[in-house]
């Protein structure tokens, strides 16, 4: 053979030589008696962030780590052709690629994935206020609320209106028996809970009238009256009669002052809107079914007779119709002494409110001092008790003349007066 076709040969087979042992030589540094992971299948190959995959393959029990795109997921300790992990709650929707690493993390197989969107489940971060009686309305805030479904009270369902993504008002139903309760909210994609308390104690509506003298029958409404332990008016206890679970009655204590009037049971105590006012008995009738002697009836723009209709109490009333706005009548006494007031401090009388009178006002003033009045407002279709201080009169030493001036402009109306007189 020509000696330079020798020397080639031979500087390629050398050249080949060194080029088949380097990748083993360097495979077997690496990796010295280990095999590579590979990834056959990824089941599902979609879920939402928090779902556990299972993840076959081979050569997989050295595994130290498992990333969905750059984020490590949990995951259990592999065998070598199976390992379970659960997919990170921070990734977005979208497609990345699921890696296994072993050792120092150059070792790896991957394969393509998808994240789906996770379902937009209800979620409840405060309830206002966290107790409430049955029937009230309560707002529930969190997020996720649009496609609420229901919300319940235990097993009760309640009634709710989504105000936005973020809002519920929900009534707490009234068929409820137990205090405690967990409010659950509901939509397709899953729900919330939230612990909550009904107050169960009664609850004072209305008292009907608000002032009385001892003696007098009261009413008071609301709900939740049965199995009461007391009934007072102001520190006074009462002799109560509850009628049904929505009604009490009781008469006014001969001892009782002014002051709220309270209804309680085993589960708590409801107060009534407004302080109850005790009329003592008039001490001296200006008007009951008459005039009292030396007094008489004088109207301007305005008639006034004593009538049997509308009457509180006894056989008559004043019957008085405005003519015109602002039109007045005055009972006065015109023929002997005026009324020593030395010994009275207060003005009071009852009104009932004719067809179209509901809110309008009258002037009270006495003994011509029209600088100090007060304005009263008339209730339609009832009667009104009214106490006017007579120092908010101009505290008068005596009375000889009480006039009512309609103050609201409207005429034609009618009023009727009863029960004139001082306390």
């Amino acid at each position: 053979m020509h000696k330079h076709l020798r020397i080639t040969f031979l500087f390629c087979f050398i050249i080949s030589a060194v080029s088949f042992l380097m990748p083993s030589c360097k495979k077997e540094d690496k990796y010295p008696g280990q095999s590579l992971p590979d990834i056959i299948t990824v089941n599902p190959t979609s879920a939402i962030p928090g779902a556990p995959v299972d993840i076959k393959g081979v050569h997989l029990k050295d595994v130290t780590a498992i990333k969905f795109g750059t984020v490590d997921a949990v995951f259990q300790t592999p065998s070598d052709t199976s390992i379970s992990a659960i997919v990170p709650d921070s990734l977005p929707a979208g497609d990345l690629y699921v890696q296994v690493y072993v050792g120092d993390g150059v070792a790896y197989a991957a394969q393509k994935f998808t994240i789906l969107e996770a379902p937009k489940i209800p979620t409840i971060s405060s309830v206002t206020p966290d107790t409430a009686f049955p029937g009230n309305n309560i707002i529930i805030t969190g997020i996720n609320f649009m496609n609420v479904s229901s919300v319940t009270f235990g097993s009760t369902s309640a009634a709710f209106i989504i105000g936005d993504s973020t809002k519920l008002t929900v009534t707490v139903p009234l068929n409820l028996t137990g205090a405690n309760q967990t409010i659950t909210v509901s939509a397709p994609t899953g729900s919330d809970t939230a612990s909550f308390t009904v107050n169960f104690a009664p609850v004072i509506a209305s008292v009907t009238p608000n002032s009385g003298s001892p003696g007098d029958v009261i009413t008071i409404k609301g709900v939740r009256f049965n199995n009461i332990t007391s009934v007072k008016l102001g520190a006074t206890s009462v002799m109560q009669n509850v009628v049904n679970d929505s009604t009490i009655t009781f008469p006014v204590p001969a001892s009782a002052q002014n002051g709220f009037i309270t209804v309680t049971n085993a589960l708590g105590t409801a107060t009534s809107p407004q302080s109850f006012v005790v009329v003592q008995p008039i001490s001296l009738f200006i008007f009951d079914d008459a005039l009292i002697t030396d007094w008489s009836i004088q109207s301007y723009s305005a008639t006034t007779t004593i009538s049997t209709d509308n009457v509180e109490s006894g056989s008559n009333s004043l019957a008085t119709t405005y003519t015109s706005g602002y039109g007045a009548f005055r009972i006065a006494n015109y023929s002997s002494a005026p009324i020593d007031l030395s010994t009275y401090t207060t003005l009071r009388f009852s009104v009932y409110g004719g067809s179209g009178t509901d809110g309008k006002q009258i002037s009270v003033a006495i003994n011509g001092n029209y600088g100090t009045t007060q304005l009263i407002t008339i209730s339609e279709g009832k009667y009104t008790d009214y106490f006017i201080p007579l120092s908010s009169l101009g505290s008068p030493a005596t009375l000889g003349e009480i006039v009512l001036q309609e103050f609201s402009g409207n005429a034609p109306s009618d009023i009727y007066v009863d029960n004139i007189g001082l306390n």
